[in-house]
């Protein structure tokens, strides 16, 4: 059996149903049931356990014959981040009296600034915001853990997401301008060179890293298909809408005179670096262990797929 834990968040419901397109027995552990079986795509084919990582209980019923389990757990909203330690150890021991075995979605905080064209597994980890530091504490966790034979671990580390069943982020919000044929805004610079990786890839990407007990102990770093402008990128959504394409930048000034007034905007203008600066991953390690390469999806059919997703739910 495997588990996924955050399973209604964006990449936990795009493993479940990776797993569940492939006839893999599959468990999620969901607060709300009716919203789980809007993102499931075959609900009839997950195992649900009701209730929240929070509860020891839960979650002890949550592993109970568990082999695998992916852990996506992420609040939403960057001030709740600073209990993630405190979460993740809660869930790492029960994980431990289970004896299974974890994936987990990392991300490019940990590096901070960049100092090379193409980030490698090897890179310099110097997180420069509180969110980064948080995220590299969390892997290093995960790691110690792992290397002590609690809870054997593969760290899967990815770029911006997008595709269907996004919320709440400014990749999301850049396809809803666009299909309202309104100005997408960017938080950053327009002409940035950027990548994007569409969520079904990363799911499989994790599944992947799942299925082979021999990546214990290493990270891996997964890039989209190819490094690409913002405005290219927003370009070709606007295309798929159907409309030409309207966009605006939003310097770092701006986000920080805006978080005057706002706790969101303070809180994302340490990241805003991310959005002015390249920060380009290498995924050759992936690919050499793996023997083949993700994300599988261009740009273009990865954007016409999401927009198709959101023009039925229009």
């Amino acid at each position: 059996m495997q588990l996924v834990l955050g399973s209604t968040g964006s990449l936990g419901g795009a493993i479940v149903n990776e797993l569940a397109s492939t006839g893999k027995p599959v468990r999620a552990l969901v607060r709300n049931p009716v919203k789980a079986g809007k993102v499931f795509a075959s609900p009839d084919k997950v195992e649900l356990v009701e209730g929240s990582v929070e509860d020891p209980q839960t979650l002890q019923r949550a592993f109970e014959g568990v082999d695998l389990f992916y852990n996506c757990i992420n609040p939403p909203y960057y001030q709740q981040w600073s209990r993630l330690p405190e979460v993740h150890s809660r869930i790492i021991d029960a994980a431990r009296r289970a004896k299974t075995r974890m994936v987990f979605p990392g991300n490019v905080y940990i590096y901070g600034h960049v100092s090379s064209g193409l980030v490698r597994e090897d890179h310099p980890r110097n997180p420069c915001s509180k969110k980064g530091r948080i995220r590299l504490q969390l892997e290093e966790m995960f790691m110690a853990r792992s290397r002590e034979g609690e809870v054997p671990c593969v760290i899967v580390r990815f770029p911006d997401y997008y595709g269907p069943g996004l919320a709440s982020s400014i990749v999301d919000g850049i396809f809803v301008s666009a299909l309202k044929n309104k100005t997408a805004r960017w938080y950053g610079r327009l002409d940035v060179m950027h990548e994007f990786i569409f969520i079904a890839d990363a799911a499989k990407a994790m599944v992947m890293a799942g299925e082979r007990p021999d990546a214990v102990g290493q990270d891996f770093n997964v890039p989209g298909p190819e490094p690409i402008r913002v405005r290219d990128w927003i370009s070709l959504v606007y295309k798929q809408a159907g409309f030409e394409p309207k966009m605006t930048g939003t310097s770092r000034m701006t986000v920080r005179m805006t978080g005057l007034f706002s706790r969101l905007a303070r809180e994302f203008a340490e990241m805003q670096y991310l959005t002015e600066e390249p920060l380009i991953l290498d995924g050759t390690k992936f690919s050499r262990f793996f023997g083949t390469k993700y994300p599988a999806r261009s740009y273009e059919d990865g954007i016409r797929e999401t927009m198709t997703w959101l023009k039925e739910r229009a």
